[in-house]
């Protein structure tokens, strides 16, 4: 017996295009929402890197090299309790905000899209009625959801892991296999690109202190074009840590386009030496205006270009001044006082205020608002790429070669940066710390408090000057004289350290 023909062909097949607009509407939607976690900074794309700068062991390379495996592993349980509740969310919210807005839209366009290829289907056709939380939409938003978050977040943490691996090859460093590894590692920390120079300071702290020959190497490494391998790498470890200080200098500083800038009013005209031009045309000679419409003219003309060349200080205000004793009577007999009053810029511009601020304070003003902590990041440490951990790398690469220099350095070609180091260390440490005591907050920043002035960026860096100087105190207190490091830095070095 044949199958009975379907009696609506038309409804099965527009019913699955609606299954089809229907996911990819739960995708964009999913997709604005992730993408807004990413701009607001809940989602970080260098998860691992960020693990790192606020681990306490940041302060000595690690031995223990993990696997990429390893780290994807012990972050899956977060990552299957943010699905789960993620996708259960949009379950719940996808079929309503679906039913309510984009349904009939996308009825319309799978509509027009049928009849295009002159598919036979009535114009009275309408949309049949489906709960908002019908079976099949409550499945579909939780199935679409659960798959979209499991391919972006687990692709983003797969990236972050081996992005995030140590540079080592092998066991050894990546310089390790270069013809010159010294230059190699030198012209990386020189780089332009933020990736390279990251990576080249990641390795350089972990020579400093797990690669005792690759230590020695640089000591010994003195007949070098641009001076000597300890020169050029403290140079350019110093200019990192110096860029701190240099930034929050600049910081408040007009730039030196705006200081030579000078107002126009301010210059004083040159006295006139000649007769005053002519108003007239100089290609041609207009003929005098005879009739009445030609005069008409010419005096609307002339008038209209004085107005236009200086409006305000010639003829007073645009209105004239019967237009403007005409506005402020009605004002005054058709608003009360009260609303005068509210119609002043001054009150216009609280009132404004006010509503921005309850904006700004919702979660639709969240991604305006500059935090705090943003602020001083940007400031410190750089924009748009912050350069904190090149900068730390560079404080525990600076501390390690100095106090390993007691026994490695045959030369002595250390001793004489002892005290730059120090020093460098100690005005960076006050300046950082006083410039996060007084950075006013940005006026987007309508939820900040005092508490909140200690950020993580601000700590992890002033933590690791400080194990810095101790540890360069310890090792130096009893040579300080020998080496020329003055009384008063040793004294603010101790007090930083909280050595007595």
């Amino acid at each position: 017996m044949p199958p009975s023909p379907r009696s609506r062909p038309y409804r099965d097949l527009l019913t699955l295009i609606l299954h089809r607009w229907f996911t990819q509407a739960a995708g964009i939607c999913l997709l604005l929402c992730y993408l807004e976690a990413i701009i607001i900074g809940d989602k970080s794309s260098q998860e691992f890197v960020s693990d790192r700068m606020s681990d306490p062991s940041i302060q000595r390379v690690s031995n223990e090299i993990t696997h990429p495996l390893e780290k994807i592993k012990s972050k899956m349980p977060d990552l299957l309790r943010e699905l789960s509740l993620t996708s259960a969310g949009l379950s719940i919210t996808g079929p309503i905000l679906y039913s309510l807005t984009l349904r009939r839209i996308a009825w319309r366009t799978s509509l027009a899209s049928a009849r295009f290829f002159r598919w036979d289907i009535p114009h009275t056709q309408e949309l049949s009625y489906i709960p908002p939380y019908h079976y099949g939409l409550v499945l579909r938003s939780l199935l679409s959801g659960l798959l979209l978050l499991l391919i972006w977040r687990v692709s983003n943490i797969a990236f972050s892991a081996y992005v995030a691996q140590e540079p080592l090859k092998r066991g050894q460093p990546l310089t390790q296999d270069s013809n010159d590894p010294n230059g190699s590692l030198i012209n990386g920390l020189k780089a332009k690109k933020a990736t390279v120079k990251s990576f080249a300071y990641w390795e350089l702290a972990m020579i400093s202190q797990r690669f005792p020959e690759r230590r020695v190497a640089i000591f010994k490494d003195i007949d070098r074009l641009g001076g000597t391998a300890w020169s050029q790498i403290s140079a350019e470890c110093l200019r990192m840590v110096d860029g701190v200080t240099a930034r929050i200098s600049a910081h408040g500083q007009p730039p030196m386009q705006q200081q030579a800038l000078v107002r126009v009013e301010d210059l004083q005209p040159l006295p006139r030496l000649g007769m005053p031009l002519k108003q007239e045309p100089i290609f041609m000679s207009t003929p005098q205006p005879s009739t009445r419409r030609e005069m008409v003219e010419a005096k609307v003309g002339t008038f209209v270009k004085s107005v236009g060349d200086n409006p305000v200080t010639s003829y007073g205000s645009p209105l004239g001044p019967k237009g403007t004793q005409y506005i402020e009577a009605a004002r005054e007999k058709l608003l009360t006082p009260e609303q005068r009053q509210a119609l002043i810029p001054a009150n216009i511009r609280s009132q404004f205020y006010v509503y921005l601020t309850r904006f700004l304070r919702s979660w639709l003003g969240q991604p305006f608002r500059q935090t705090f902590a943003r602020r001083i990041r940007s400031i410190a440490f750089g924009q748009p790429f912050s350069e904190l951990i090149p900068t730390i790398n560079a404080v525990y690469s600076l501390t390690s070669l100095v106090t390993a220099s007691l026994k490695e350095d045959a030369y002595g070609k250390v001793a004489k940066d002892i005290p730059l180091v120090m020093r460098t260390f100690i005005v960076t440490y006050q300046t950082l710390d006083m410039f996060a005591g007084t950075l006013s907050p940005h006026w987007t920043d309508v939820e900040f408090s005092d508490s909140q002035r200690q950020t993580e960026d601000v700590m992890a860096m002033l933590g690791a000057l400080k194990r810095g100087l101790g540890d360069t105190v310890k090792a130096f207190s009893g040579l300080s004289a020998d080496l020329g490091i003055r009384d008063q830095d040793m004294r603010m070095a101790k007090a930083i350290a909280g050595i007595t």
